[in-house]
Order: structure tokens, then C-alpha cells, then sequence
């Protein structure tokens, strides 16, 4: 009985289609086939089966799902929605090393929603990227995480701070070293402003970086090997950027106040 539903279900793409569709409320056919861009004739069979394996109830020609279906919509959204966020960047994931990501937020990665994969082109390797850019200095608050050092990280943290964002900034010690003995004009600007947040992690970093706004949530990994490529994975949903504030606070766990930290 679980290997049929199973593949009633997961093998078909448009009776998932139906029980996310059902599981707002219930429809009758002329609007599942408006809502689903389908004629009777192709969604009338997958109704029946739906029908028979008691997943969906007709009551005055209108479709609800059973109780049975109510659990299984429930339990096979996350899941569906975690393959999507695999999927999408393939290629990325597969070679990322997760085992860094704590693992209740690795339970709940299908919250990252659908993912853009930000990548420089040729001529420009170095550059952070322009869309970046724009997004990071609209936002109102900013969270950043970081473990390596972008040669123009001092100016980007400079327009934040120009733009009175609230930022809360966490570097590991060799960042931040580096930030305070080659940019020492734009370190000592960024230490006095007072919407700005500095934090040293005394640790080794689980994550290359993480930024969060109020906008949109930025996340560099580390291959399986511990290299590291400019490879930047971005989303927008709302429950992306409430997942990736638990990373950064996971991240940062470890660390110590700027004022508290001597010798800077």
C-alpha cells in the first residue's frame, strides 16, 4: 500500500499539482482546470485514481482533500520542496561540503525556496557582483559573516555605514587583522559608527560567508575538498532570511565584541 501511493503520487507531477492545488481549499473542476492550465480529459484520470486510493473526496462536484490526504500533502510539501532546492543548482550542491550547516537547519532547507546562483563572469573574477551590490546597499539591516578577505570588502562596509544600516559584522581574527593593517583609515571609520557592530570569531569558520538583510540571504560554501570558489547562492523568500539568521547566529556563537578584543 506505501510503494503504491508513492508512486501515485510522487511519480506524477500533475497529481502532486492537484493536492498542493486542494490542500488551499476545495475547487470544482472548471477551476482546477484554470488554475492547473488543463483540459477535463487529461484530469479527470488522475482525479479517479486520487479518488480511489481515498486521497481526494468529490461532494457536489466539488474536490476536497480526505483526511488521509490532508496528512500527506502536509508531510510531502517539505520534501517535495527540498528536491526543488537541489534541483535547481544541481551542480552546486553536489559538490559543497554540508557537514558544516548545523544539521537542524539542514532538516529544513527546503525553507531556502528557489535559489539564484550568482557567478562572475571572465572579465570580471574579482568583482563582487553588481546585483550584489545593489540589493546589500538597499537594505535596512544587514548580518555578515565572514572567514576571508574580498579586497573590496572596506569600501562595500563603508557604504553601509554611509547609508546608516544597521549592521552587525562578525570576521574571523586573520580578517579582521588584515582589514585593520591595510585599510587603517576605513577600519577606524568602520569601528567608530555607531550603527555598526563588530565581532571577532576566535575560531575556525564553519561557513566561507553569510550575509542576511531585510531583503535577501547570501551564502558561500566550502567544496568537499575546502577550496573555495566565488560562487554566490541567493534568495529572497521570507523564510529563507529567518533560516539564514539562525546561521549566522549559529556562526558567531564563538566570538567576542571588537571592544573587547585587545591590541585592535
Amino acid at each position: 500500500m506505501k510503494q503504491s501511493l508513492i508512486n501515485l503520487i510522487l511519480f506524477s507531477k500533475r497529481r502532486k499539482e492537484l493536492l498542493l492545488l486542494l490542500r488551499e481549499k476545495p475547487e470544482d473542476i472548471d477551476t482546477i482546470k484554470e488554475l492547473l492550465n488543463v483540459d477535463a480529459g487529461s484530469i479527470q484520470p488522475h482525479i479517479k485514481k486520487m479518488r480511489d486510493a481515498h486521497l481526494i473526496i468529490e461532494e457536489k462536484k466539488v474536490y476536497r482533500l480526505s483526511e488521509i490526504g490532508k496528512i500527506i500533502v502536509e508531510n510531502m510539501e517539505p520534501l517535495l520542496n527540498t528536491i526543488e532546492v537541489f534541483e535547481v543548482n544541481e551542480d552546486y550542491w553536489k559538490t559543497r561540503d554540508l557537514t558544516r550547516i548545523p544539521y537542524f537547519l539542514l532538516e529544513r532547507i527546503d525553507e531556502l525556496g528557489h535559489c539564484e546562483l550568482l557567478e562572475p563572469d571572465a572579465e570580471h573574477l574579482f568583482e563582487t557582483p553588481r546585483a550584489f551590490m545593489e540589493e546589500l546597499l538597499s537594505s535596512k539591516d544587514v548580518f555578515t559573516f565572514v572567514s576571508y578577505f574580498h579586497p573590496e570588502a572596506p569600501s562595500l562596509y563603508a557604504g553601509i555605514a554611509e547609508n546608516g544600516t544597521k549592521h552587525v559584522l562578525c570576521m574571523t581574527e586573520n580578517v579582521i587583522e588584515r582589514l585593520f593593517s591595510s585599510f587603517p583609515e576605513e577600519a577606524d571609520k568602520l569601528s567608530k559608527n555607531k550603527n555598526l557592530k563588530i565581532f571577532v570569531c576566535r575560531k575556525s569558520a564553519p561557513i566561507p560567508s553569510i550575509v542576511v538583510t531585510d531583503r535577501f540571504l547570501a551564502l558561500k560554501l566550502f567544496e568537499k575538498d575546502g577550496k573555495l570558489r566565488d560562487q554566490i547562492l541567493i534568495s529572497t523568500e521570507k523564510k529563507a532570511l529567518a533560516w539564514g539568521k539562525e546561521l549566522f547566529w549559529h556562526c558567531i556563537k564563538v566570538t567576542e565584541s571588537l571592544e573587547e578584543k585587545p591590541g585592535f
